[in-house]
């Protein structure tokens, strides 16, 4: 069982927005032993108030990090999409988070791969991704031709008080008892070079959600510590003037967990991405 402690993070030395934004760092394919290896490291203003990893950032290294054991692996030529990413998790993380995948089958449309998820306390998750090739894509090869898009604020209408993530995000909460509807309108600084959102962008958003549902649906003596995320992306989220709303509902509550279902919903009213996700309900701490 790999359960080493995570590398020290090591920046990427021409971080570009998107790196910044989604606290990617170091990242390595050894072709001898077909393991691709990454590591983020989010910000002190991208953490949660007790200073843990947001869950929706897991989302972010799930995607590159499994995404590029895929294609290394398969030695794809053309462009690729995630279709589908999952983790889980059995604390929260804290510090340099790092992932190690190994892909477990592919052709030439479509590859599987899984790793395994460690901060400096060692191994707390795992993720899979699967990924298929769509060669008719095209990327942009100027980040500076993406759209040019403001990244606003929208209104904070809930007692909950925001994380500082939140404000990094600049994102808007409301709830209506255990649904919580997260706006945001974010730049091309959360975007790919296919102009659309990247993966771990739409993730965290939906996890915000997500997080306020199930805070609002359980009782204030219980902390939320999130141990499961599936998301199938469903469409491009393009990177447009006109926000995007994450919207979370709560499945079921009991002693112990929480379940919900979350859901990107874009300008046009359609879905660009579904989720599902368990917290465990632990005592809270004094």
């Amino acid at each position: 069982m790999i359960n080493e402690p995570s590398t020290t993070h090591v920046p990427l030395g021409h971080a570009s927005d998107l790196t910044a934004n989604l606290g990617l760092g170091e990242s390595a394919w050894d072709h001898a032993s077909g393991c691709s290896t990454a590591t983020i490291r989010c910000s002190d203003e991208q953490l949660e108030h007790d200073g843990t990893v947001p869950f929706g950032y897991l989302s972010a290294i799930a995607d590159n990090n499994n995404a590029m054991a895929n294609i290394n692996s398969a030695n794809w030529t053309s462009n690729s999409i995630l279709i589908e990413v999952a983790y889980q998790a059995c604390r929260a993380a804290r510090g340099t988070v790092e992932v190690r995948s190994h892909n477990s089958a592919y052709n030439d449309a479509m590859g599987v791969a899984q790793g395994v998820m460690l901060d400096g306390g060692g191994a707390f998750g795992q993720s899979q991704c699967t990924s298929v090739t769509v060669p008719s894509r095209p990327m942009v090869d100027d980040r500076g031709a993406l759209p040019q898009v403001e990244h606003r604020a929208f209104p904070w209408e809930a007692d909950i008080a925001p994380a500082p993530v939140d404000v990094y995000l600049r994102g808007g909460l409301r709830l209506d008892g255990t649904t919580a509807i997260y706006t945001s309108q974010l730049d091309s600084g959360w975007a790919s070079n296919f102009g659309s959102l990247h993966g771990g962008a739409i993730g965290l958003l939906i996890t915000r959600a997500v997080r306020y549902a199930a805070i609002a649906a359980s009782p204030a003596t219980v902390e939320q510590v999130p141990i499961s995320f599936n998301i199938n992306y469903v469409r491009p989220a393009m990177v447009l003037p006109e926000p995007m709303e994450a919207v979370a509902r709560v499945v079921a509550v009991t002693s112990r967990f929480c379940t919900l279902e979350g859901e990107l919903i874009l300008p046009s009213g359609k879905a660009a991405a579904r989720c599902r996700v368990i917290h465990r309900l632990a005592p809270a701490t004094l």
